[in-house]
């Protein structure tokens, strides 16, 4: 008798439990702090979570929200990394070669978590176009290449907004224009400015997707790593990221500037260069394979990229063939065409 009134006792403890978990679950739309009063409320306005929340502190399984992700163009010359903004927002940034051999970055980030400021904006080349191609067909620019212009003019699979078009003092949004970072590395895109253009992209071209989009988790072996270099044969652009044991991060250092980004991931792919064209303008391609590196925890493990078509993710493996896991967190993916110029220790 007392065994089962104790059972009783239990269950009842278990059952008041479950509805305090259930009644503290909240909600964090902008200006909504209200508790949510029954799990179907929650997953139906899973949607509006801001990245990152439930990432962070998921309370049940199954309600990690999918980001709608756009692209935005980002300067890395010298005049220009100090005014860097919005980085530190990015789900994922990926670095690649432009002319003269300077980086430019492409961040990735959440339409439904958008920075108050990203910038500046600068223009697009066609590999830049690839890169982003599995996650997101927007893409905001100033300018670009010819190629990559007439890629995104003439074709239908992407929604390029040339911000050059709309930088005006005098007309809807203003000029994008910014005291303080030099021409032409001054142009920045504010949130408003932002979620105005996003509501103008085709439903089609702004879908949720699977993120993060590759394994995470420890992989076996490993080797330390707790300070990576790349060399970009000059002082004012050789870049090194530190690895920050209590943040689980990496620090970025770039020719003496310190990024907003903290990564948690850095990868690395040697993609040969096919050819350079007129004006110093690079082209490669992110299809078939290559060597890669991938950083995480303060240590390194060697692997392999590959890739069957643009449409698909990088797919980053071990000798034996099996997917490399990454931390979880912001991705940092720099191509380069060998990696003999990569170091660390």
């Amino acid at each position: 008798m007392l065994s089962r009134t104790l059972s009783g006792l239990v269950l009842v403890l278990a059952l008041l439990s479950g509805a305090v978990l259930l009644s503290s679950v909240r909600t964090f739309d902008e200006g909504d702090t209200r508790p949510s009063k029954k799990i179907a409320e929650v997953r139906r306005r899973e949607a509006s979570f801001p990245s990152g929340v439930l990432s962070r502190f998921s309370l049940l399984p199954g309600l990690r929200r999918r980001p709608v992700p756009i692209a935005v163009m980002i300067e890395n010359h010298e005049e220009a990394r100090p005014f860097h903004t919005g980085l530190i927002e990015a789900l994922m940034i990926q670095e690649f070669l432009v002319e003269g051999f300077i980086s430019r970055f492409v961040a990735i980030v959440d339409s439904r978590n958008l920075p108050r400021e990203i910038g500046p904006v600068r223009s697009l080349r066609p590999y830049f176009l690839d890169g982003i191609k599995p996650w997101t067909r927007t893409v905001f620019h100033a300018g670009g290449s010819p190629e990559a212009l007439k890629r995104v003019q003439e074709g239908s699979e992407f929604y390029a907004l040339n911000l050059l078009y709309f930088d005006d003092k005098n007309g809807e949004h203003g000029s994008f224009r910014k005291d303080g970072p030099p021409a032409p590395h001054d142009l920045f895109l504010k949130k408003k400015v932002l979620k105005s253009f996003l509501s103008e992209v085709p439903e089609r071209l702004l879908q949720p997707v699977s993120w993060p989009p590759y394994p995470v988790g420890m992989p076996e072996g490993g080797d330390r790593a707790e300070n990576i270099r790349m060399n970009f044969f000059s002082s004012l652009h050789n870049a090194s990221f530190e690895y920050l044991p209590l943040a689980e991060k990496y620090k970025r250092t770039n020719g003496g500037e310190i990024s907003p980004a903290r990564p948690s991931t850095v990868l690395i792919l040697e993609v040969p260069i096919d050819y350079i064209g007129e004006y110093g303008r690079l082209f490669m391609t992110l299809e078939g394979s290559g060597r890669a590196r991938v950083f995480h925890s303060g240590k390194v493990w060697e692997g392999r990229w590959s890739r069957g078509a643009d449409t698909e993710s990088f797919r980053i493996t071990n000798a034996a063939g099996e997917e490399i896991p990454f931390k979880s967190g912001q991705v940092w993916m720099t191509v380069l065409p060998t990696l003999e110029r990569v170091s660390w220790e």
